[in-house]
């Protein structure tokens, strides 16, 4: 993909009111080359095939949808909306879809995650006071001038269960600025140990889709991703944090920052 196809995704994604993450660009550009996206892109719609040869369901008019459905019978699609599900048992009745839980995408109210009031951010708020009053931390935003830091933290860090490998993250750092992305980088003692990054998707959304760290001090990824979340203008209203790509440790961090709703997914064969 271009940076230049940027429009044509957006728009199509605006028309037809489509805003989970995995079908934005920020999220086809930085994973094309982690799951071999092809993506095929047109005024009227767009869908993506990754390399095991199955495909995103589309998004786009209905008659772009009802071509793609009759003319890929026996294909697996997923990133299955409830609506795409209803939709595609409009063209093919006997179709049937399966949840797709390892994909479904976690959103959060951008207004919680900063103040952090309430008894359900009890936990949360404890563990970052904690790690403020035991650490001597600062927090930058990216620049130009410190960006260098966040490409040292990535070549120090050591994917966990689930965590996906470096070349999106390294994708999202080569074009951090192309792509008017916003980020913070936490530093313990001087030392740059964790950055977080995202973009705004459209439609009051903002992405997160890079988040490294390399010490296991605990309470370092929620202060990061809380002083990013601090920095994001008042129209983002919501927080798409992506998926748990099946790893119950992600799971469960993502579940105790208290999603407000969950982008649910489903697949099948058409």
């Amino acid at each position: 993909m271009k940076l230049t196809d940027k429009a044509i995704i957006e728009n199509v994604r605006r028309r037809y009111d489509h805003n989970t993450a995995s079908h934005s660009f920020l999220s086809l550009f930085i994973y094309e080359n982690q799951f071999g996206y092809d993506v095929s892109a047109s005024d009227d719609g767009f869908f993506a095939k990754d390399k095991s040869g199955e495909f995103l369901f589309p998004v786009g008019s209905d008659e772009y949808k009802r071509d793609f459905i009759l003319s890929h019978r026996g294909k697996t699609v997923y990133y299955m909306r409830d609506e795409d599900v209803l939709f595609t048992k409009s063209v093919i009745p006997d179709f049937e879809a399966e949840e797709d839980n390892d994909r479904s995408e976690y959103v959060y109210s951008r207004a919680e995650q900063v103040s952090l009031e309430g008894h359900k951010f009890q936990k949360v708020r404890a563990k970052l006071s904690r790690f403020y009053r035991e650490n001597d931390v600062k927090n930058e935003i990216i620049t130009e001038q410190n960006i260098a830091d966040a490409y040292n933290i990535l070549s120090e860090w050591s994917p966990k269960a689930g965590e996906g490998d470096a070349d999106g993250a390294q994708k999202a750092l080569d074009n951090f600025f192309a792509l008017g992305l916003s980020g913070n980088i936490t530093y313990i003692d001087g030392d740059p140990v964790g950055y977080c990054l995202g973009g705004d998707t459209g439609g009051g959304v903002y992405m997160l889709c890079s988040a490294k760290q390399i010490s296991d001090v605990q309470g370092l990824n929620i202060c990061t991703k809380y002083e990013l979340f601090k920095t994001l203008p008042e129209q983002i209203e919501y927080i798409n944090t992506e998926s748990d790509h099946g790893s119950a440790g992600i799971r469960m961090h993502k579940n105790d920052m208290r999603p407000v709703f969950l982008n649910k997914m489903y697949k099948g064969v058409l």
